[in-house]
């Protein structure tokens, strides 16, 4: 081989070489810009969490006796002193990943903690809850908070940080609604929350953010099947396809401009027949909410 050639195999070679390095360095670029920036969830570590800190706040005597406290589930309508305007922000400049980044960010994990009787440990019991105004007012499920046998009521925000519930503002059994008040503690700024719709239509598009089974801020997408009344009391109900399970009761249902237009409230399975007691061959879980009209009415 002369010179010629090797000179010419070594600079072929080093081209290769530069080349893979840019392919590399462009891809890791891109990578860079196209890969999310969220961190995984760690459900452990947010039910541990919880769970302490409740406890703590309540050892420490900063929540509400649990006799007081839920002499709350009597009130009709919220009081005067707590009612606001809801606002309806500008949605022009408003993009849809900021509309549901506000909707994220005002979805709480609302709970409580108990004494199973067996042991001396307090234990956690977790579903969901959705701001609603910067000071602190947040819409959760009746049945959520009807629980006498509990220790104390929480709740914790995206940022892993945990509030007290200190009131029941009002409340309505048969629409299954609550309105509740968190306790600031030292928290200095206002709550982030989302607006109250007032009222989407059947086949609108829905997001919902719940926490089923203890699997926290989990994102279904569906429509809004149908309005239809509670056989049991003649309640409005939402029917909705978008998919949730135990634990996401008190979570929110969002229209596609980020307002509240629904509370989750629970499933119902429909099997095709049943022998011997055993239902089977399923065919459909209906998903029933509490529209937002029942959460407005507290406030009127």
């Amino acid at each position: 081989m002369n010179r010629a050639t090797t000179f010419f195999s070594r600079a072929a070679f080093l081209a290769g070489i530069a080349i893979l390095l840019f392919t590399a360095e462009t891809f890791a670029e891109h990578h860079a810009e196209t890969s999310t920036a969220e961190r995984p969830v760690d459900d452990t570590a947010i039910r541990a969490r919880f769970d302490k800190e409740l406890t703590d706040l309540m050892e420490s005597g900063q929540t509400t006796e649990i006799d007081v406290l839920l002499t709350g589930l009597q009130n009709k309508k919220v009081s005067a002193e707590h009612h606001f305007a809801h606002p309806r922000p500008n949605q022009a400049d408003v993009d849809k990943a900021a509309l549901f980044e506000r909707a994220r960010k005002a979805s709480l994990i609302l709970g409580r903690v108990f004494q199973c009787g067996k042991c001396d440990r307090w234990h956690g019991n977790h579903s969901g809850a959705v701001l609603i105004d910067p000071s602190g007012i947040a819409v959760t499920n009746y049945h959520v908070m009807d629980q006498k046998d509990s220790g104390a009521f929480g709740a914790m925000d995206t940022d892993g940080q945990v509030y007290p519930v200190v009131e029941i503002l009002a409340a309505c059994e048969p629409d299954d609604v609550a309105i509740v008040r968190l306790g600031r503690g030292e928290r200095q700024d206002a709550f982030p929350f989302v607006p109250l719709s007032t009222g989407d239509p059947t086949g609108a598009s829905i997001r919902v953010i719940s926490h089923p089974g203890g699997n926290f801020y989990t994102v279904s997408e569906g429509i809004i099947a149908r309005y239809f009344l509670n056989q049991k009391n003649s309640a409005e109900r939402l029917q909705i396809t978008a998919d949730f399970a135990r634990g996401s009761s008190g979570s929110g249902v969002f229209n596609d401009k980020g307002e509240l237009t629904g509370i989750v409230i629970a499933t119902h399975s429909l099997y095709y027949d049943e022998h011997d007691g055993v239902q089977r061959n399923l065919q459909m879980v209906v998903k029933s909410c509490a529209p937002v009209t029942g959460v407005r009415a507290l406030f009127e």
